[in-house]
């Protein structure tokens, strides 16, 4: 078998990560982009340490990156202190469900962070289930992504049970999870008792036949196609 030497991933990781670190390191930059970067797990354990110290940091994307449970692991354990992020992007990586557990605790102690997209992260039950714990009494979070994961009814009803008692959520995406029906009727009644939701997505958005999405300020994605309230369906159609 074929495989890389630690050492020579991590010289890798660090020619990638290698400008956003000097970034950090000045503490004079408010948001990186590492995108598509293929940073790894090396790379988050890398970026871990200054982000850990930065005061001035507040976006940190690593959409797409190769990010897996130890790079998720790496990067809770920085947000444990760092004050000053307020979204952090791992959409299509693969943190799975100890990742999520590690950025669930994150949210018990940090009222920082207002955006999390965990999407296309192989989480299950377990992982959704820790997140929903934190969302109970986290009070900063106002953006959870959990789209095209692996979530069913005991996650579900976990974060059901959570919507009932967080007050800052406004937008929680589920698109493309196995949920089953009723459970996915049990979240919906769920989300009005939240007080802030107001885009709750089970299913993708459905988009226009003239392109543009249609968004509204308080819509309930189910089929495929969002349903706003009255007052934002006619002004839709004005």
């Amino acid at each position: 078998i074929c495989s890389v030497p630690e050492d020579a991933k991590v010289a890798r990781a660090r020619v990638i990560v290698n400008e956003a670190l000097e970034g950090l390191a000045r503490d004079d930059v408010d948001g990186l982009d590492l995108m598509g970067s293929g940073a790894g797990d090396e790379g988050a354990v890398l970026l871990a340490a200054p982000l850990m110290r930065s005061s001035c940091l507040r976006h940190l994307d690593l959409r797409w990156s190769g990010v897996g449970t130890r790079g998720a692991e790496a990067l809770a354990k920085a947000l444990m202190h760092n004050k000053s992020v307020l979204s952090l992007n791992l959409f299509c990586n693969s943190v799975k469900d100890s990742g999520a557990a590690a950025l669930a605790e994150v949210l018990r102690v940090n009222m920082a962070l207002e955006d999390l997209d965990l999407g296309w992260n192989s989480i299950g039950d377990r992982g959704a289930s820790a997140l929903a714990n934190a969302l109970q009494t986290n009070r900063s979070l106002v953006r959870l992504g959990l789209e095209q994961n692996a979530v069913e009814e005991q996650g579900a009803e976990a974060i059901a049970a959570a919507l009932a008692m967080n007050v800052t959520l406004t937008t929680l995406q589920l698109a493309r999870n196995p949920l089953g029906e009723a459970v996915a009727v049990k979240l919906v009644e769920a989300s009005t008792l939240s007080p802030k939701l107001s885009n709750f997505d089970l299913v993708p958005e459905f988009t226009h036949r003239g392109g543009s999405t249609l968004r509204s300020t308080r819509s309930l994605s189910l089929s495929g196609f969002s349903i706003p309230e009255e007052d934002d369906l006619r002004q839709e159609l004005l």
